[in-house]
């Protein structure tokens, strides 16, 4: 389906679609020229600039200059991009008028097809020459776009972020795809209600492309049809129709648009080509006039407000008063200057081409400028007028504040703006010096809250603190991010001047001289500035700088920046050092190819004048003269190679010149030539023959080597025809190269003939043919090599055999000839040596037979080993079968000792496994499944065999040697019964280790979570990590599994010795499971105190909280407009207002109440608690104008009150009902959780609820209240009262879960007592059975038999549904039996 391909795409993925796009964009230009081009892989393909300077002649329809030829070196490449970036520089922005700025663009990143500046190339072509051109066309848009070029690389913001990175940024790029998206909106989207927001995912579906089609062709498109059909169908629909009808080229496929996040730049330059076919664009218009005469009207209005501010600040700065006061009267200026100054900043964005401001704008920015003035003067006049010091404190903080905050003017030289920071850094230090001194006075004078006894205003003296600290918080890294931005801009201009160095030396070369110069200018800038050496200082001071920088500014976003800054930087200068220092090997070629190219010249003019003359001498003059003609073909061919190279490299003018010259030179040649060519063979002809007699005595040498090799009669034997093979294939390996040798001869002899007698030629035919007949013999005598090689085999394994056959023969005869004659030893030891002496010497002659006659039958049928001689071979052969001592070794006891030597060898296998698998370490599931298959196979057989096997032995051994073998038997029975101990604890010890294997796994995933929370805390937000910490971490989580595995690890650990190496592990895992447990608990602490929570909640506390401040002037327009009963709806819809943001306040703080700790709910509690009253109090202080309005308003607060109690009240009831009707005290327990949540918020409400019952009686004894409210009072204390006997009674009745289950508990013990069958096998054990009985019996006291009575009347009390009422019941019942029948059986025992 279509939604399983669906994928997030990655960077590399959308550099594929960009490349396939723009491909696509560029062929469908590059097919309108003549001759038509076509580019298969753009990174490749516009390496060499040709199609790129094509492109640009089809789009400017202007002819630009080329380098074009089969043999384009990479200086030609780079020359062809450096015309077309010149050339796009210096075209002029549609919308600024400017030139187009191309930064970080350079001709050898093209030429290296670099994957994103390639791709930033190509954009920048696709915005200047079609989306900014074509949305340019449109009236209603172009007040959209501002002062920036659709095609200016650097970045937006220099002064926050100076540029650093090498990639293609357009300032226009946002402006082009407003003005694009804006025309989609208005022609098509908005008229159809469909919603298109971006170029991206807005574009998924295919219907918006559907609805661009419609809005040019109504008739090709059917809406509803394309609303019920897929994507993939969709976008396939679009494209084939936008391609067949309108002639649209098809840039896009439905996979590439189908995605989660489409390529942006893809999809606008497809949709861009939509403007071209769209009928009326002039339509729109109507709605630009409508907006630009309502931002007209708010400028205006902006305009009127920021006049009456200023003469508000004037008259409060004239006004008498105190300091405090003043400043009060400022502050408020200033909160007022703050609230609107994102409005201007938006409103004062320019609208002309030429980014100039309107009319309107520049009159509202003079005003807002004339007002930023004001308010700052007066804030230094405030701080100036402090007493003593502090003022002089207070205007040096206004001088570091604007130090601090001022920007840095970016130029157009890197090196001119390196050098204004380096100015602004030196003035910022002199400022900052003062910093420690005014420091110690001013927190002096804080401490003291007065300058020598002279009280300071507290909130300027605060606010001042605030800013003091801002200063000395931010002094150090502005510093530091200054010397960092120095020495980036000293890089940037190095950088630069080493680009535009470059490219004066990649240029079209001239004569020789100039070449020369360019070559010694070029040393002396390298040498002389120490090029490289000066990068490698820059840099060097640059990163030392970073470093400090990094540390100094944790964000880590800077920290991206800078890192990519530095890589980008590197990157570059590793292209730019390369192409600088091959700058040097290219002009040393050039200048070589002059060299070359002049000396060549003018000796083959000299020479072909005397050659020319020579042509008039006798043959023998000739043939003299001429004998070294292939020195001047070299020479010709070295001269056209240079002067080739000189006229590619060379400007136009040395290029002419040096055709001319080369196509007379060459002409000249060319009829020479044809004369004398035959005379360039004299000295080949001598070479010829030398090699042809060469040749012929290396044939006729190796033709009697192979001969005598071949035929000479060997004896039959290993090593004998060993050495024959290797002399023949020495003799295979040598024909390949004398049959080459004899075709090299033939080739000559051929070759020979035109220049050699008859008679000569007849004797060379001869001895060729000779030669030809002894090499076919040799090669037809070489399939013996095949027959001698099957010989080795059985020769070597027979005579192996006769040797081991003598060696085991005279072992045998040693033990049998020493055995009566030595004391008495190892019996055992010797006969099983005889018994492998005799085998041995049994199986040497069968394969030496075998062997024997292999040999015999392959020479028989063999008809080219007719030479090799078997006499000798016969001779051993018969002297190893004549040999019959060996026949006289006895066999006795060798049965016997071999099954007691196999049954031994048995049980020693068997005791090795087992005891190789208790140390064996693996994974601890796969080694417990396979040692306890391996241990319950394990029986008594082996070890009966052994012992059978020991006791016939015996019989049959002298008794010295009986002692050693009944000590081996001892030995090897006690290691059977270890290992038959051993094997429970092992397996024990196992299943420990698999446990605690699976616990570390829980524990882990456990520990993932907790990162995964830590890590996702500044995106996600604390309030949705506490709900999934709370889920994750539920009872049945990994977290009560490793309860669970560590209770089981316990319980194997008590089967365990205390020795045991589990009971560490057991150890472990217990601390282990502890680190986490806290871990866990801190982890939900911290999500619970996490702040931002709160966030919005403060941020709306705060605006009402400014709003209740502010009641007094507020407190006399509410009034004035409450005395008038007609506007009483007015004064009413301004209190709703506020109201509602009370209500959001408290409903918010009931989310939060749960997700939060206890103090801090109670804290924002109390805090929106106050709040309330002091809102109340507000409207309390309207009645004594309008006491009715306070009245109605007051009803309605008690009805609001009243229906949000009972609502808490039916819920709290029903989570009771719930809490009763749980099928089990595990569900019960999570329902009380929640319902002592809810619990917990009705609580904190009922203090409201109380003040509103205060008011009110207050108000009826003040003014009198209405019948209706009263009785809504006197209902909201009775509902009160109601609810805390409800609370009590429920809380009462869910104790009585607990009580049973403990009754329950205690009734199952004594039953197990009651029920266990009584053993005792002496009197003691008998007296501690009593004992027992005794204990169980004492804990059934007049309180247990309470605790029973009282849970039999609390269930007849409690009210259940029709559920678990009679199951209530029941096991009431159940528990009284249950404790009467079991007093009466302890008592009986």
């Amino acid at each position: 389906t279509p939604a399983k391909s669906i994928k997030s795409r990655c960077p590399n993925e959308q550099e594929s679609v960009q490349k396939r796009t723009f491909t696509k964009w560029i062929n469908s230009h590059l097919a309108k020229r003549n001759p038509p081009l076509e580019i298969n892989d753009l990174f490749e393909d516009i390496k060499d600039g040709v199609k790129l300077l094509a492109l640009l002649e089809v789009l400017s329809g202007q002819r630009l200059p080329s380098e074009q030829g089969r043999q384009l070196k990479r200086i030609h490449w780079v020359s062809n991009i450096g015309t077309a970036l010149k050339f796009l520089e210096g075209r002029r922005s549609v919308y600024r008028g400017s030139p187009i700025k191309l930064v970080n663009i350079n001709a050898t990143d093209i030429a290296d097809g670099r994957p994103s500046i390639v791709l930033g190339l190509m954009w920048t072509i696709i915005l200047y020459f079609q989306i900014e051109e074509l949305t340019s066309n449109l009236p209603a848009l172009q007040a959209l776009s501002n002062s920036a070029s659709s095609v200016d690389s650097m970045a937006s913001s220099e002064t926050a972020s100076p540029p650093m990175k090498r990639k293609v940024v357009t300032k226009f790029q946002g402006n082009a795809k407003r003005a694009l998206l804006r025309w989609v909106q208005c022609t098509a989207t908005k008229r159809l209600g469909i919603e298109v927001k971006d170029f991206g995912s807005s574009w998924r579906t295919g219907v918006a492309f559907h609805s661009v089609i419609y809005a040019i062709r109504p008739d090709l498109v059917d809406m509803e049809l394309v609303k019920r059909r897929s994507n993939r169908e969709n976008l396939e629909e679009a494209f084939t129709v936008a391609e067949n009808e309108l002639g649209i080229p098809r840039l896009l496929d439905p996979e590439d648009v189908d995605v989660d996040k489409p390529d942006e730049k893809s999809i606008m330059t497809y949709v861009a080509q939509f403007l071209k076919h769209y009928p009326d664009p002039h339509q729109s218009e109507t709605d630009g006039q409508q907006e630009e005469r309502e931002e007209r009207k708010v400028l205006r209005e902006l305009k009127a407000w920021l006049d009456q501010l200023e003469r508000d600040i004037l008259r409060a700065q004239g006004a008498e008063g105190n300091l405090s006061d003043k400043y009060q009267a400022f502050k408020n200026f200033r909160v007022q200057y703050e609230v609107r100054k994102k409005q201007v900043e938006s409103l004062l964005q320019p609208v002309h081409r030429d980014g100039k401001l309107s009319v309107d704008q520049a009159v509202v920015k003079q005003s807002w400028d004339q007002v930023s003035v004001r308010l700052l003067d007066w804030h230094i006049h405030l701080d100036k007028s402090l007493p003593g010091p502090l003022g002089v404190i207070g205007a040096w903080l206004h001088r570091a504040e604007l130090a601090l905050r001022e920007d840095i003017p970016i130029q157009q030289a890197h090196e001119e703006t390196a050098n204004i920071i380096h100015r602004k850094l030196e003035q910022h230090k002199d400022v900052l010096t003062n910093l420690e001194g005014h420091r110690q006075a001013f927190q002096q004078i804080h401490r003291d809250r007065s300058v020598n006894g002279v009280p300071v205003p507290a909130e300027q003296l605060q606010d001042m603190a605030e800013r003091f600290n801002f200063v000395s918080t931010s002094s150090h890294v502005h510093l530091i991010k200054l010397e960092f931005w120095e020495m980036k801009y000293r890089l940037m201009a190095f950088l630069i001047l080493a680009e535009s160095k470059l490219k004066s030396w990649i240029i079209k070369y001239g004569r020789r001289d100039s070449v020369e110069l360019l070559l010694q200018n070029y040393i002396a800038f390298i040498e002389g500035h120490k090029f490289f050496e000066q990068y490698e200082t820059t840099f060097r001071t640059l990163k030392q700088a970073a470093d400090v920088y990094i540390k100094s500014d944790n964000s880590a976003e800077e920290r991206e920046g800078v890192n990519k800054f530095l890589s980008d930087a590197t990157a570059q200068w590793k292209n730019l050092s390369v192409e600088v220092r091959s700058v040097r090997s290219m002009l040393e070629e050039v200048i070589s190819n002059w060299e070359k190219y002049s000396s060549t010249v003018a000796s083959l003019q000299a020479w072909l004048e005397d050659a020319e003359q020579m042509l008039n001498h006798s043959e023998s003059d000739k043939r003299e003269f001429f004998r070294n003609l292939p020195h001047w073909i070299q020479q010709h061919m070295d001269m056209n190679d240079a002067g080739n190279f000189l006229i590619e490299t060379c400007d136009e003018t040395v290029s002419r010149d040096l055709k001319q010259q080369l196509l007379l030179l060459n002409g000249r040649w060319r009829e020479l030539f044809v004369k004398v060519k035959h005379y360039a063979r004299a000295d080949e002809v001598d070479k010829l023959r030398k090699d042809y007699e060469d040749g012929i005595l290396a044939l006729k040498i190796f033709m009697d080597t192979s001969n005598e090799r071949m035929n000479t009669p060997v004896q039959v034997s290993f090593l004998n025809i060993r050495t024959f093979l290797q002399d023949i294939e020495d003799i295979k390996h040598k024909v390949p190269a004398m049959e080459a040798v004899y075709k090299t001869a033939t080739r000559n002899a051929q070759q020979l003939t035109k220049d050699t007698p008859q008679e000569e030629i007849t004797q060379m035919l001869a001895a060729m043919a000779t030669l030809k007949e002894e090499l076919s013999k040799v090669t037809k005598a070489l399939p013996l090599l095949r027959d001698a090689q099957a010989l080795l085999p059985p020769l070597e394994e027979m005579e192996k055999h006769i040797t081991g056959f003598y060696q085991s023969l005279e072992k045998a005869s040693r033990i049998t000839s020493t055995r009566d004659s030595e004391t008495p030893g190892d019996f055992k030891q010797k006969c099983q040596e005889l018994v492998t002496y005799q085998q041995s010497c049994k199986k040497c002659l069968t394969v030496i037979d075998k062997n024997h006659q292999i040999i015999m039958k392959a020479l028989e049928s063999s008809k080219t080993l007719k030479h090799l001689d078997t006499s000798l071979l016969q001779k051993r052969v018969a002297m190893v079968k004549e040999t019959t001592e060996w026949k006289k070794h006895v066999e006795a006891n060798s049965s016997l000792l071999k099954r007691f030597e196999e049954s031994r060898a048995e049980l020693e296998k068997v005791l090795k496994i087992a005891r190789s698998s208790m140390t064996e370490r693996g994974k601890p599931e796969d080694l417990l499944k396979k040692h306890t298959e391996f241990f319950g196979q394990l029986d008594q057989r082996v070890l009966n065999a052994f012992l059978k096997a020991c006791d016939e032995l015996t019989d049959i051994l002298p008794e010295q040697e009986q002692q050693s073998l009944q000590e081996t038997v001892r030995k090897l029975h006690k290691q059977w019964k270890d290992v038959q101990t051993e094997i429970p604890y092992h397996l024990l010890n196992l299943k420990v280790e698999v446990e605690h294997s699976r616990l570390m796994a829980s524990l882990q995933e456990c520990q993932s979570e907790l990162t995964r929370e830590n890590r996702s805390l500044p995106g996600m937000g604390s309030e949705r990590l506490v709900k999934e910490h709370r889920a994750f971490f539920r009872e049945k989580g990994p977290q009560t599994l490793c309860e669970k595995r560590l209770q089981h690890m316990e319980e194997l650990c008590l089967k365990l010795p205390d020795s045991e190496q589990a009971h560490q592990t057991l150890e472990n895992a217990r601390s282990a499971f502890a680190e986490v447990k806290d871990e866990i608990e801190s982890t939900h602490q911290k999500l619970m105190l996490h702040p931002d929570k709160w966030k919005e909640f403060n941020t709306r506390f705060s605006e009402l909280s400014a709003w209740l401040t502010s009641k007094e002037s507020q407190l006399r327009l509410l009034r004035n407009r409450a005395s008038d009963p007609s506007k009483f709806n007015q004064v009413k819809s301004t209190i709703e207002l506020q109201e509602g943001n009370m209500g959001w306040l408290k409903s918010r703080l009931a989310v939060l109440i749960e997700i939060c700790t206890e103090s801090d709910a109670q804290r924002q509690a109390a805090a929106l608690s106050k709040l309330s009253t002091d809102f109340k109090s507000l409207l309390t202080s309207l009645s004594e104008v309008k006491p009715f309005g306070d009245c109605v308003q007051f009803q309605e607060e008690v009805k609001n009150t009243l229906d949000e109690l009972v609502q808490g009240q039916q819920e709290l009831q029903g989570e009771v009902t719930k809490v009763l009707n749980s099928e089990s005290a595990r569900e019960a327990q999570q329902l009380l959780l929640i319902h002592q949540q809810q619990l917990k918020r009705l609580k904190l409400k009922r203090k409201d609820m109380q003040l509103q019952i205060n008011r009110g009686q207050q108000l009826q004894t003040e003014e009198g209240l209405g019948e209706g409210l009263q009785d809504d009072l006197q209902k909201l204390e009775s509902t009160l009262s109601k609810m805390d006997q409800s609370i009590e009674a429920q809380e009462q009745s869910l104790e009585f879960d607990s009580q049973q289950a403990a009754v329950g508990e205690f009734l199952n013990r004594a039953r197990s007592l009651i029920d266990r069958e009584m053993t005792f096998s002496s009197p003691e054990s008998l007296s501690a059975e009593l004992e027992q009985a005794k204990v169980t019996a004492s804990f059934v006291t007049e309180t247990e038999a309470k605790q029973v009575n009282t849970l039999l009347k609390r269930a007849s009390e409690i009210q259940l549904g029709p559920k678990n009422d009679s199951l209530l019941q029941n096991q009431a019942c159940s528990l009284s039996k249950q404790m009467d029948k079991v007093e009466a059986h302890l008592k009986k025992e």
